[in-house]
């Protein structure tokens, strides 16, 4: 008779998850089509694994989480800033998946300014917000870093033109919609119309709305530059992150949220005005202002990948916000990208098909 193995050199049985959480910023985001279409709900409703989101939960703990990524066993997809800003205090998250939706980025200034070329605005205010949070301050690293962009696009240097403080809100405890009177470009605007600045930065759908009900000129849009890694910024590109704990016991489970996304990328890309209905209720604005915002083809942009372009692009915005102080550490970022979990659910496409599970 054979001697039984070792305890030690049993493996562990993987951890029971008998539920998973998920966000998504209000803008187009993979995440955001599958939880709209309620796709990820019925990929793991077969798994006996409850589905739920950050945003709709009334403790502000757990909404607090779309920054912090302290809640176990939590998938994140969206704005950059707050996935590195995480990472960079220690929180132990994995990069699994990172997209690309290229979006408006507006140098703005008021209908009646002087200012008429990019040129112009050498020694002149430019806004930023500056608001009151417990959690990184990512509109202003986002405003800052579109603003300092056009400032070198100009011929510039960032000491060549004033830097102007906007007070803004407690915005993590707020459900703030992408576009309208609730953008987080609110203060900016209002302050570039009332002459307190000259120029100010909107991106997306909320920036289209500003420039449609509020009158404002753009003088540059930053997407239009060839070069993709011109135009990063807390939108381009996004990650999928996840606790590092999770995608090391539970490959399966994250392999299986991915492949959910795999099938939406697929299935958006013949649903042109179906993407746009869901983009317009994810951030609360108009079907024209994402197609401004965002570019007829945005049905074509979901792909989930970790190509050198995306994992550069986003190795960038890390050094930029490092480089401005808005981290709260260094952390590797090489060991931060996991590419397994991708790979796997590349394999669940290929087996399964991309069909999408019914709702």
């Amino acid at each position: 008779m054979s001697a039984l193995p070792q305890a030690a050199s049993i493996p562990a049985a993987p951890p029971e998850v008998r539920e998973i959480w998920y966000t998504r910023c209000p803008v187009p985001t993979a995440s955001g089509l599958a939880q709209h279409f309620r796709w990820v709900h019925a990929a793991f409703a077969r798994e006996g694994i409850a589905v739920h989101s950050l945003r709709d939960s009334d403790d502000p703990a757990v909404r607090e989480s779309h920054f912090t990524h302290s809640l176990p066993a939590s998938f994140r997809e969206g704005g950059n800033i707050p996935a590195i800003w995480a990472r960079s205090g220690g929180q132990d998250t994995v990069v699994v998946g990172i997209t690309w939706v290229d979006e408006e980025q507006l140098i703005l200034v008021a209908p009646d300014s002087d200012i008429r070329t990019l040129a112009d605005i050498r020694g002149r205010r430019l806004g930023i917000p500056k608001n009151t949070a417990r959690v990184v301050d990512f509109p202003r690293a986002q405003d800052l870093h579109g603003l300092v962009t056009g400032v070198r696009l100009a011929g510039l240097q960032p000491e060549d033109v004033q830097i102007v403080d906007i007070a803004g809100h407690d915005f993590q405890q707020r459900r703030i919609g992408a576009a309208g009177p609730g953008s987080i470009h609110q203060a900016t605007a209002d302050a570039l119309l009332a002459g307190t600045v000259d120029v100010i930065y909107a991106k997306g759908a909320a920036g289209a709305w500003l420039v449609q009900e509020r009158g404002l000129r753009p003088l540059l849009d930053i997407n239009a530059h060839p070069d993709p890694f011109v135009r990063v910024n807390t939108g381009t590109p996004r990650p999928v992150t996840v606790n590092r704990d999770l995608a090391e016991q539970r490959p399966d489970i994250v392999a299986r949220y991915l492949a959910t996304l795999l099938r939406a990328a697929h299935w958006a890309r013949s649903h042109p005005d179906e993407v746009t209905a869901a983009v317009a209720a994810e951030t609360g604005t108009t079907a024209d202002n994402v197609r401004r915002g965002y570019g007829p083809g945005l049905h074509q942009h979901f792909d989930v990948l970790l190509s050198d372009q995306y994992v550069e692009g986003l190795r960038r915005q890390t050094a930029f916000l490092r480089e401005w102080g808005f981290l709260q550490g260094d952390f590797d970022y090489d060991a931060w990208i996991a590419r397994e979990p991708l790979a796997l659910a590349h394999q669940i496409v290929a087996r399964e098909g991309p069909a999408l599970p019914s709702a």
